[in-house]
């Protein structure tokens, strides 16, 4: 590593700059929980306050009683807004672990800091922010469009005319959730962004280095920053899955393949932007696996024509080197690095909030006793 760099900021600080960010700090609402509240209260509690006003408590039991409604617009809110802290120190230590350690050579810390330098831009970017709000806008217009169709719950309209809680939830509390989703999926790229960047410089990676992974089994930790993003988001598809198998006969298999078809997407989510590297690490494991097969042939035959005066199974021509050295441990060392930097060593912070709001809505269908056999098979134990 150059002098100096240890001394240089290695935070992405993903959560920081962009318009978003810049309106909440001139309103006072930078501190995410002052701000997951009021959130909270402008999403779930002013509907709520709306319909006792035009429609009395049965309206307002409606609202209260709508899984969808709970799960959109107050836990997703406040969880999405909690989660940014977790989410900016994962990866700000993932980033000060990949420039301290150094794994990134010396050569290549110019491009390495340049990734960087392009992330803090990114994800400050106006232009990403605005897709977001045009996302979420359009968003709330799809869903306008399927209540006026008749498939509104009944607190949100009636008689093709949507109600002002209704309308408020369109405009406000739904286009806020998307907003705060479609913005956090960015800032996922842009760190997936950031991995790419830094998979092009020269990594000094070691196959036999202690962690399993070459170096980079560090990078694995990442998604547990993610677990509350995880639990916002898999509320909100429970409650969509709720809704659905309010219609249809739900069995055990039904709902296990339900389950682990959301865990894939899951960890797929959180698996592809370390693909590059995983890419890397299979093959320098490939290369050190060819190389001390090689070395190991020339040790064990040597070793074997000093003890016999000559090998069992004769060469023309044996290569000439004064030294041969025993690779066993780096060869057996290599076999036992893995590519999957996430595994089932740090899977549960993933799995466990991608699962429990699953379990929630499946205990509504089926017994505790068909549950739990679904939940060790889900979860790989």
């Amino acid at each position: 590593m150059a002098a100096g760099d240890t001394d240089q900021d290695t935070r992405i600080r993903i959560m920081h700059g962009g318009p978003f960010y810049n309106l909440v700090s001139m309103l006072g609402l930078r501190k995410p929980g002052w701000r997951a509240f009021v959130f909270g209260s402008f999403c779930w509690t002013m509907p709520v306050l709306l319909l006792l006003a035009t429609q009395g408590r049965y309206g307002a039991r409606l609202f209260v009683y709508d899984w969808g409604a709970w799960a959109k617009f107050l836990i997703a809110p406040i969880l999405l807004t909690l989660t940014e802290k977790p989410i900016s120190f994962a990866l700000d230590e993932c980033a000060a672990m990949l420039f301290g350690t150094p794994l990134v050579a010396s050569q290549s810390m110019p491009d390495a800091r340049q990734a960087l330098s392009n992330a803090r831009d990114r994800t400050a970017a106006w232009g990403a922010e605005a897709g977001c709000l045009l996302l979420a806008a359009a968003a709330s217009i799809l869903n306008a469009n399927n209540f006026l169709s008749g498939s509104a719950p009944g607190w949100a309209a009636s008689e093709g005319r949507l109600s002002l809680a209704g309308l408020w939830c369109l405009v406000v509390s739904n286009t806020l959730y998307w907003f705060l989703l479609a913005r956090m999926v960015w800032k996922h790229v842009v760190w997936a962004g950031f991995l790419s960047d830094i998979r092009r410089c020269h990594l000094r990676l070691a196959v036999t280095h202690p962690d399993g992974h070459g170096g980079l089994g560090f990078m694995g930790l990442y998604p547990a920053g993610y677990t509350l993003f995880t639990l916002a988001v898999s509320s909100v598809t429970a409650a969509g899955i709720g809704h659905v198998m309010q219609n249809d006969a739900v069995t055990p298999t039904l709902f296990t393949i339900v389950g682990a078809g959301w865990l894939v997407i899951v960890l797929l989510y959180y698996a592809l932007p370390l693909a590059g590297l995983a890419a890397d690490i299979s093959r320098l494991k490939r290369k050190a696996v060819l190389l001390s097969m090689a070395k190991a042939t020339d040790f064990e035959r040597k070793q074997e024509r000093t003890l016999l005066g000559e090998n069992i199974v004769a060469d023309e021509v044996e290569p000439e080197t004064e030294e041969f050295r025993d690779v066993k441990p780096l060869y057996k060392a290599s076999l036992k690095t893995s590519a999957l930097l996430i595994n089932k060593g740090n899977v549960l912070p993933v799995l466990v909030p991608a699962l429990l709001p699953l379990l929630v809505v499946g205990a509504s269908y089926l017994s505790y006793s068909q549950l739990g056999p679904i939940v060790k098979r889900l979860l790989l134990l």
